[in-house]
């Protein structure tokens, strides 16, 4: 019982999923993509300036960088399904997941700015869930928007998805003028004290078209094959089938959890959209997996007969592993 063995807050079970998430990530320690560090866009200065030079130039540094960013990133979503009881059990179960459904594409495992600013959308959004019921929830939405700004000075068209944080203020009913004001404060900050510095030394004109050129930057449409197809319908699937459940689980829980639900199915649908259109494209998948993965996971949760749970898991491990080999 492989999911059910992962699926608990043990030591081993920790320890078998950590391996697990390194094991995925072996292929693209001897491949030459891993050292590509930008995709196809035009880098941010803070990018050139201090990730690239210490962790882009190297294949090694950049795969193991890659593995770290999506350590973090699934771990803070682990920590959000234990603190906001999201899943029946706590355990590393969302990691693996997270980066089963980051690790299929080659591309994408390689080391870029959406990667960082996905550790920064997170911990935003896990700022968020956290300011219910708090007497200044506007406090909070000023730092959720902050994160939101730090990450974009490395991936600035993150700025597009700060409509996200505005719709879970809404579902979590800590919309109004002020804690609006806040968050969009909060966005600006880092560019504000970003343009100055730039200002000050004489390059503000210089940092403005950078931004603007990474603004509207086309990244080009991944080039599909008959394997990448075969495996974005079985992702389809599996995304499908698993808002579906938990929709359908919504009327057994408690009135908050599913407002996060109804944001992280948001989340993954305005995502998926984007990561099909050109002015994306594939490189905002591991994004688009933060959400899916917390609802994957609970569709495997709620999987009444375990034999069926457990052949469904072991298939998904076998495509994902099966894509390292045909997709790129």
């Amino acid at each position: 019982m492989l999911f059910k063995s992962l699926h608990n807050n043990s030591i081993n079970a920790a320890l078998l999923t950590s391996v697990g998430v390194v094991f995925l990530w072996l292929r693209y320690f001897v491949v030459d993509i891993t050292h590509f560090t930008a995709i196809d866009n035009p880098s941010m200065p803070l990018w050139d300036a201090v990730v690239s030079p210490l962790f882009g130039y190297s294949a090694f540094t950049a795969a193991l960088s890659s593995l770290g960013l999506v350590f973090l990133t699934g771990l803070f979503l682990n920590r959000m399904a234990a603190r906001y009881a999201l899943l029946q059990r706590q355990s590393l179960i969302v990691l693996l997941i997270y980066a089963m459904l980051s690790s299929a594409f080659l591309s994408v495992q390689k080391l870029s700015p959406v990667w960082i600013f996905v550790v920064f959308f997170v911990l935003g959004l896990d700022i968020l869930f956290g300011a219910v019921d708090r007497r200044n929830p506007s406090v909070k939405c000023f730092d959720a928007g902050l994160l939101l700004g730090l990450g974009s000075l490395l991936y600035a068209k993150g700025l597009f998805f700060f409509p996200l944080y505005i719709l879970a203020m809404g579902v979590l009913r800590l919309y109004s003028f002020r804690a609006l004001a806040a968050s969009l404060m909060g966005l600006l900050f880092p560019f504000a004290m970003s343009f100055a510095y730039y200002l000050f030394i004489d390059k503000g004109a210089a940092f403005y078209e950078i931004l603007i050129e990474n603004l509207v930057a086309n990244p080009g449409q991944y080039s599909h094959t008959f394997y990448s197809r075969i495996y974005m319908a079985f992702l389809i699937l599996i995304t499908t089938i698993s808002i579906l459940v938990c929709i359908r689980q919504m009327n057994v829980q408690k009135i908050i959890v599913r407002r996060y639900f109804r944001i992280f199915i948001w989340i993954i649908l305005i995502n998926a959209a984007a990561v099909m259109s050109p002015f994306f494209s594939m490189e905002l998948m591991p994004l688009s997996v933060s959400a899916l993965a917390v609802v994957v996971t609970k569709w495997f949760e709620v999987i009444q007969r375990n034999k069926v749970r457990e052949i469904v898991f072991l298939f998904f491990i076998l495509v994902t592993v099966a894509g390292q080999f045909f997709l790129y």
